[in-house]
């Protein structure tokens, strides 16, 4: 593909060559001539004088020594360009003869059941949707239209699936949330009757639990894209366009607003509420209710201005010893 016709595909400014043959997308460091790669900040600048790398993808403040795609939005001109230089792989049609369908179970035509995959009875699977191998769906469980599900993935029975939901390797959702009430010392189980519902255009990562509601619905909004190794709690309510990073955990009942960015290894206690357009960073500890448009860090997680002086107080704390010691000696030599 020329270069100046790529430019056009996925949204950028030529600057340079256009008739320059591109082949592929490179990273920097294996990229070649006939390949375009990616420099989005000027840390890289070095790396990429040293690339053999045909064209680049760059931001419009960024110099360029090679024919160049100028684009405001780097990362999202790279997604375009793999997807022309990818395109998803074909995909069939039918039941494989190893997969268990029950007979009241309905799967649209133009969907894929994998081998050994198991579809139980009252479910329903949309068109185009995609079971690998080994994917379990349990009784009356619906999934959408153009979903990808992939392999030894187990959605529990009662589970909403929208359009366009992927969901990788090892993920359970709907398992029983985690209820116990205490009868002296014991614990009993809390029947957990509820259900999870993706909404669509999400996706989880592998090895992610979702666990279903003890009543009503666990539910991920819209465009929600969730990591691997995370655990969303019984009743915990996400809204649209978040982004949950890897070992997170949400604890039941938490209520998680739109546009929140929750970086790895955060945690969040149970019954909490974070408004829309929050940042939290990795390994915060959120304990209580955050405003919208916050940016949090530390644990128990506070203000981020407030982290970085109570950072800088620590930082302190060796020579205002020092200095308190100083005192003291004077003190009593006086």
């Amino acid at each position: 593909m020329r270069l100046d016709a790529l430019a056009e595909r996925i949204g950028c400014r030529l600057e340079g060559d256009g008739a320059l043959d591109i082949l592929g997308v490179g990273a920097l460091e294996d990229a070649g001539p006939a390949d375009v790669t990616l420099v989005a900040d000027v840390r890289y600048l070095p790396r990429l004088r040293e690339s053999r790398a045909g064209s680049v993808i760059l931001p419009e403040s960024l110099p360029a020594d090679r024919p160049a795609l100028r684009t405001g939005n780097p990362y999202l001109a790279l997604a375009r360009a793999l997807a022309v230089f990818h395109p998803p792989e074909p995909r069939s049609a039918g039941v494989h003869p190893t997969a268990v369908v029950a007979p009241d179970a309905c799967v649209d035509p133009t969907a894929w059941v994998g081998p050994l995959c198991v579809v139980a009875a009252g479910s329903a699977i949309g068109a185009g949707t995609v079971l690998d191998a080994q994917v379990f769906v349990g009784a009356d469980v619906r999934i959408g239209s153009d979903c990808r599900m992939f392999p030894q993935v187990t959605l529990r029975e009662g589970t909403w699936v929208g359009d366009r939901v992927i969901v990788h390797s090892g993920t359970v959702i709907g398992a029983d949330g985690f209820g116990y009430a205490r009868d002296g010392a014991r614990c009993v189980k809390i029947p957990q009757v509820g259900h999870v519902v993706l909404e669509d255009d999400v996706e989880i990562g592998a090895n992610t639990a979702i666990d279903r509601a003890t009543l009503g619905a666990t539910r991920i909004g819209r465009g929600t894209k969730i990591d691997n190794l995370v655990q969303i709690a019984h009743n915990v309510q996400v809204g649209e366009d978040t982004v949950i990073a890897g070992q997170s955990g949400i604890a039941g009942s938490s209520r998680i607003g739109s546009r929140v960015t929750i970086a790895a290894q955060v945690g969040v206690v149970d019954h909490v509420r974070i408004g829309d357009d929050v940042v939290i960073g990795g390994q915060a500890g959120v304990a209580k209710e955050i405003p919208p448009g916050s940016v949090i860090l530390g644990s128990p997680a506070v203000p981020h201005l407030e982290f970085k002086r109570q950072l800088a107080a620590i930082a302190r704390l060796p020579r205002l010893g020092k200095m308190l010691r100083t005192l003291e000696e004077r003190l009593r030599a006086l």
